[in-house]
């Protein structure tokens, strides 16, 4: 069933709601007071990711040997190095040594390899919306740490920002963190508000990442929208 209407959700106490502003925008907007409108309409993407899968023989050849044991490890050079990459994809520019995040793991869960074979993730840090293929621009970056790592390659595949989108309608221009962790967005989101899980309607929260504390922090987003809920419906009764 596709939701594209608050009269497509059938009667309830309380609604959950798993979606970015826009899309939340897009079902309660007519009803929702025009503070809240205003602000979930200035609500900011962040930047975008793009992700490849790994088959490869063996084990990533880590030049740290502590890597070689840690389930997701992060690439990104020196801290003067970070700064200036992230700087420029928020400026839209693709940077030829993106911030690559790769995930292994199969360390710790040895039943996702099939025999000599092992399955890792990665994905780059790319400008918001980036169109291109950011495939070679990860292989390079896990070489520079793990040389070698492009001769144990022995399948991959590519998402682009479309398909992420695609893959799950919140992630927006492939933004998989549900909205920009700048200035008081990082802390104050989806608006400044005491309790930022109402949308302003009765009954309806939101409990996606684009709520506080925002991506990463697992669980809790949903965790603190069900308690505003249930203030709110102990209030009622």
């Amino acid at each position: 069933m596709t939701v594209t209407s608050r009269r497509d959700i059938p009667d309830a106490d309380i609604v959950m709601l798993d979606l970015s502003p826009a899309a939340v925008l897009g079902i309660y907007g007519d009803v929702m007071p025009t503070r809240i409108n205003r602000s979930y309409r200035r609500y900011r993407a962040g930047s975008s990711a793009f992700k490849v899968d790994f088959a490869i023989e063996g084990d990533v050849g880590w030049t740290n040997p502590d890597c070689r044991r840690a389930g997701t490890v992060h690439l990104g050079g020196t801290f003067a190095e970070i700064a200036d990459t992230e700087r420029q994809r928020a400026q839209g520019t693709m940077v030829q040594r993106p911030f690559v995040l790769v995930g292994q793991q199969y360390l710790a869960d040895p039943s996702r390899s099939v025999g000599n074979i092992n399955p890792i993730w990665a994905y780059a840090h790319v400008p918001f919306g980036y169109t291109g293929d950011a495939t070679a621009a990860v292989i390079d970056q896990i070489e520079r740490f793990a040389p070698g790592f492009r001769d144990r390659i022995v399948a991959t595949v590519s998402t682009s920002t479309t398909e992420l989108q695609t893959y799950n309608r919140n992630f927006i221009g492939g933004d998989i963190i549900g909205g920009a962790n700048d200035r008081l967005q990082v802390i104050f989101r989806p608006r400044v508000a005491v309790d930022p899980y109402a949308i302003g309607v009765p009954g309806v929260y939101l409990c996606s990442q684009s709520a506080p504390p925002g991506a990463g922090i697992h669980g809790l987003c949903g965790y603190h929208a069900a308690e505003s809920a249930l203030r709110w419906l102990r209030k009622r009764r």
